[in-house]
């Protein structure tokens, strides 16, 4: 006796409904390490100093060596700038106070009065991270004033986000993630309650899930992914014979 389409289906049924039970327990996690990411007072920037690595990019200022002034480079792979009259510099793992020091000792071997500062105007070595359903995941440039509000302001989480289950992740030295808090965009911009709108960390990631409608809807999809080639081959036959029906018809018309 052949199986009825219900007994058919019923173990793609019945994996459907396992997933829809986890992503609806999964999505109401909630995460509370709120002290990892929240000083008071809130701090304008983070408290290390910003250490320069490749492929930052410098920017050079002098009064009075006029061979550097103005200079812009990025910095090379192995950690060094070539600069007119002072040659190689190793700058990686400095700051600009240590390096302005270093080039200002260089440079009064040429120049008695020598004044050097030096800026990055590109920062390009440390990343912080957003993904999720956002419209422009990945990597985004750390310059140490980072917050949680202002890089999703710049991700735009789409119309499926969930904006209350955003979480903020903060990985160590093996990527394990060590710290784990959950803000809610929609109080945040809403209400004005900027309470968790952390000052990010080098590494630190942002992860915007979908709301639960749309998880499931995505994870359907997922489930039947496997099965699309085996409905494409079952229509095959079908759009063989229509093809050549249609021929026909176009010969039979070019005839009369």
């Amino acid at each position: 006796m052949p199986r009825s389409m219900a007994e058919h289906h019923a173990p793609i049924i019945t994996l459907l409904l396992l997933f829809c039970a986890l992503t609806i327990g999964g999505c109401t996690k909630t995460y509370t390490d709120y002290s990892s990411f929240i000083a008071e007072p809130r701090p304008v920037v983070t408290a290390t100093d910003y250490r320069m690595s490749p492929p930052d990019t410098i920017k050079i200022y002098s009064k009075r060596v006029r061979e550097i002034h103005g200079h812009t480079e990025s910095i090379s792979p192995d950690g060094k700038l070539t600069l007119p009259l002072l040659g190689r510099v190793f700058v990686a793992g400095k700051t600009t106070e240590e390096v302005t020091a270093e080039l200002g000792i260089l440079a009064q071997e040429y120049y008695e009065d020598a004044d050097v500062s030096v800026r990055v105007i590109r920062y390009s070595s440390k990343k912080i991270f957003v993904f999720g359903e956002v419209s422009y995941p990945g990597p985004y440039a750390y310059n140490g004033a980072n917050s949680v509000l202002g890089t999703l302001s710049r991700a735009q989480p789409t119309r499926i986000a969930d904006p209350s289950k955003i979480m903020v992740l903060r990985p160590n030295a093996d990527g394990e993630m060590i710290r784990k808090m959950t803000v809610d965009l929609d109080k945040m911009v809403k209400e004005g309650d900027t309470l968790l709108d952390a000052v990010m960390e080098e590494g630190d990631i942002i992860y915007v899930p979908p709301t639960t409608l749309a998880a499931i809807g995505l994870g359907f999809q997922q489930l039947l992914l496997p099965f699309q080639p085996i409905a494409n081959t079952i229509a095959g036959p079908g759009d063989i014979q229509n093809s050549a029906r249609g021929e026909a018809s176009y010969g039979e018309h070019e005839q009369n």
